[in-house]
């Protein structure tokens, strides 16, 4: 051994410097760990939010269907009102007003049924867009 002194110095520094570096190892873990944590919950959150994409097209889509059926029966009752307004005309004192009043209401309930088909349709493009369509 050359120099003692110089050899003690390098020992000690040798043996203290992991206490120093201690200090940076754990602020380094911190760091990792909050990583972890905002990664975790940036999955849950993006999990949530296609599971609400879903449930809102899943939910449109059921609406539509729903109003369609219903918009079906009132355009078939809508359709029998023409038809008995006609007759009613051409049989007793009803006016041509009261025939195209009919046959306005009807188209009313037509254009309504074309807009729940539309709907029907983009709940279905939107459930395949949520479910990863593209």
């Amino acid at each position: 051994i050359v120099n003692p002194g110089q050899w003690l110095l390098n020992a000690i520094g040798s043996l203290t410097q992991p206490l120093f570096n201690r200090g940076a190892n754990i602020a380094n873990l911190k760091i990792a760990k909050s990583r972890q944590e905002e990664a975790k919950l940036l999955f849950q959150q993006s999990l949530l939010n296609a599971g609400k994409e879903v449930n809102d097209a899943l939910t449109a889509w059921q609406t539509a269907k729903s109003q369609i059926e219903i918009g079906e029966s009132h355009v078939s009752v809508l359709n029998e009102a023409v038809r008995k307004t006609e007759l009613l005309m051409c049989h007793s004192g009803a006016t041509y007003l009261e025939v195209l009043t009919v046959q306005q209401s009807l188209l009313d309930a037509e254009q309504t049924q074309v807009q729940n088909i539309f709907g029907k349709i983009q709940g279905v493009i939107k459930l395949y867009h949520a479910l990863g369509g593209k």
